[in-house]
């Protein structure tokens, strides 16, 4: 294999190897003015980059305020525009669990004043004969429908009388049938109604993973440190940083001091040996370029 020696540019914003963690992509910085959480964000979008987005407790770790405070906001909200009231488009918004997608046709059924969040709980969807959708604790057991499959275009559902939570419900449909019923319009919803006893509620497909940050980026990340959200008269969706490192959420119209974010690009030439046609999905050859790359003092 022919080689040369060259200068290869690493750009380290979005590239990882081993040693990736060695390079923070963001900076944070704790701003002391006292702002509401929106307000907070178009500070931080005009001065830095966002608020604050936490992807490790390595991220977390690293904060240090340099003045004393109560609480501070963080990127971390749960936008209700997402899901309240509609379907939305959204990582927090509501999807189905035969797909793990939003839905396709934005048809919904809520019952009045749902979905409320209540208590920072209710992330899953039951239904009734009545056809009324409503959110609820996902650990909460109760009867539930299943999706069998399409037949002469029309879907097929079947109730099963069993006490479950949604997720073992869930495990039930997928193992017996194909998943938790998806409902996509008015005719279908009333043919998981007809199906359903009077009186009794049962669990459908439909579920959300709540929050999201500022940069839209997904909520998958979970902080070890002391967290807490009770989404008190249903209008607490933004998060606040405690200086222990928990999180606790509230009203997003309250005042408090924040964190921002600042997006580091980095830029680093590394002198090595480039190698011509050399196919870098070769586990060797990717070891090599990681030798090299350590060996330049990375």
């Amino acid at each position: 294999m022919n080689q040369q020696m060259s200068w290869l540019t690493l750009i380290l914003f979005g590239f990882c190897l081993t040693f990736c963690s060695k390079f923070p992509l963001r900076k944070y910085y704790y701003v002391d003015k006292s702002l509401t959480w929106y307000e907070a964000q178009q500070y931080c979008r005009e001065h830095y980059t966002d608020l604050a987005t936490f992807e490790s407790m390595d991220d977390i770790n690293r904060l240090e305020a340099p003045f004393s405070y109560r609480y501070a906001w963080i990127g971390l909200w749960d936008d209700p525009n997402s899901w309240k009231h509609q379907m939305g488009n959204e990582s927090n918004s509501w999807r189905w669990s035969a797909t793990g997608e939003t839905s396709k046709t934005g048809y919904q059924s809520w019952g009045p004043g749902d979905p409320d969040f209540k208590d920072g709980k209710e992330t899953c969807v039951m239904t009734s004969n009545e056809g009324a959708w409503y959110d609820k604790n996902c650990e909460h057991e109760l009867n539930f429908i299943c999706y069998i499959g399409m037949e002469q275009n029309v879907k097929q559902y079947e109730y099963i009388s069993d006490l479950k939570t949604w997720g073992s419900a869930q495990t039930y449909c997928r193992t017996h049938y194909t998943d938790l019923a998806t409902i996509e319009n008015e005719a279908e919803n009333l043919e998981v109604n007809n199906i359903i006893p009077e009186g009794v509620k049962v669990w459908i497909g439909l579920y959300r993973i709540p929050f999201l940050w500022s940069d839209k980026s997904a909520s998958s990340f979970q902080n070890e440190h002391d967290f807490f959200y009770d989404n008190i008269k249903g209008v607490q969706h933004c998060v606040l940083e405690y200086p222990s490192h928990g999180w606790n959420d509230e009203a997003c119209n309250k005042a408090n001091v924040f964190v921002c974010q600042q997006v580091v690009k980095m830029t680093t030439t590394v002198k090595m040996a480039a190698m011509t046609g050399a196919d870098l999905t070769d586990p060797d050859i990717s070891a090599q370029v990681l030798q090299q790359v350590q060996l330049a003092g990375f």
